[in-house]
Order: C-alpha cells, then sequence, then structure tokens
C-alpha cells in the first residue's frame, strides 16, 4: 500500500494481481497480467516478486505460469495463448519474442522463426479502428516479404478456436522452410494417427 500517496492506494502490481486472482475466466487473468506488463505499468519481475510475497491468492499456478511467460516475451493475452496453445504443446520451434528489428524505425516482431525465416504476427484487433492501422500491418508484412522471409498473421479463432489446426499448418509451413522437426499431437487433439488435425 502507498500510504504516502494522497489518498492511499494498493500498489499497482498488488491491484493487478488481485484482480487476476478473482476474474471470472482464466483469459481474463491473462489478459489483465499481459496489459499491465505490455503497457510498461510493471514488469514481470516486479509481479512475480509481488506473487511470492503472498500467502494465499486464488489461481496461483496459473498466474505463476502466466507471469513466467510474460518474462519471456509475450506481451498480449493473445501472445501467450499463441505460446501456450499453439507453439508449446504442439513441439512447434520456439520463436524469439518481441525480437527488435529496425526497418523504418525501431518495431518488434511477436515472434521470429530466424532459422526458418518466418515472422508470426498475432493480430489482437477485432477489427482495425482506423484505415492506418491496418495499412501499417500490411506494410510491415510486406517489409518482412522482401527480406526473403514470411509472415503468418493470426487472430483470435486461429489462436483459441483452431489452435490444433493452426499449429499444424505452421508446422507444414515451417518444415517447407526448413524446419526438421514435425508438429505433434497435444491433449486438445482428437484422436486418431498423424499430425494435428482440428482444434
Amino acid at each position: 500500500m502507498l500510504w504516502n500517496a494522497s489518498p492511499p492506494r494498493q500498489r499497482t502490481e498488488q491491484a493487478v494481481l488481485d484482480l487476476a486472482a478473482v476474474a471470472v475466466r482464466d483469459i481474463d487473468a491473462v489478459a489483465l497480467l499481459a496489459d499491465a506488463v505490455g503497457s510498461r505499468r510493471t514488469t514481470a519481475a516486479r509481479l512475480a516478486e509481488t506473487l511470492s510475497g503472498r500467502a494465499r491468492i486464488g489461481r496461483r499456478q496459473l498466474l505463476e505460469a502466466v507471469i513466467s511467460d510474460l518474462a519471456c516475451g509475450t506481451c498480449s493475452a493473445l501472445e501467450h495463448g499463441y505460446l501456450t496453445r499453439v507453439e508449446r504443446p504442439h513441439g512447434l520451434p520456439v520463436a524469439q519474442r518481441q525480437f527488435r528489428e529496425s526497418l523504418k524505425g525501431p518495431l518488434y516482431r511477436d515472434a521470429y522463426y530466424a532459422e526458418i525465416g518466418t515472422v508470426v504476427e498475432l493480430d489482437g484487433r477485432l477489427f482495425h479502428s482506423r484505415a492506418t492501422d491496418r495499412d501499417r500491418d500490411l506494410e510491415r508484412d510486406l517489409d518482412v516479404f522482401t527480406s526473403a522471409r514470411t509472415t503468418a498473421r493470426l487472430g483470435w479463432g486461429q489462436v483459441f478456436d483452431r489452435p490444433c489446426l493452426t499449429a499444424a499448418k505452421l508446422g507444414e509451413g515451417f518444415r517447407r522452410r526448413g524446419w526438421r522437426g514435425q508438429a505433434r499431437r497435444c491433449p486438445r487433439c482428437p484422436p486418431g494417427p498423424g499430425p494435428p488435425l482440428c482444434g
């Protein structure tokens, strides 16, 4: 508690953890944590330290896992979903997260697979509020294309509604670009032989 503030108020980390612990859905808890870190109001390290000092809190296991992933570079609920529903459970290669490059000023790639020249951009907006936002995203994709790399732009449906199918398609695309692995089935994948088929 910040007693010297007027009026006294709770520290950001305490407030975010309290809200995440009582959120209606797990995805809402993930979004609260990701938004707090992504907006730079706090850091994953400060959240982890605050959480470790709490004797009792709901969803502790989930909160610890999400904060750990935030420390690895996920910055939104969609990026966390991609990591935990698509990439990790299906054995896809591990991306460099928030990869910084400077083509026309500094910018960050959501997930960059350097060995296979692929960028995965996670577009969390359900719609673009301005045509210029959409144009900027398409320009970034074109910049990747001119550098002999390719971009896969994913949204909420691919990550949360069809993660297994998305993993299968990414795995196939990665293999065509030189990845020697293969997407594997996860516990959510329907039974049957072969790679993931649906989500």
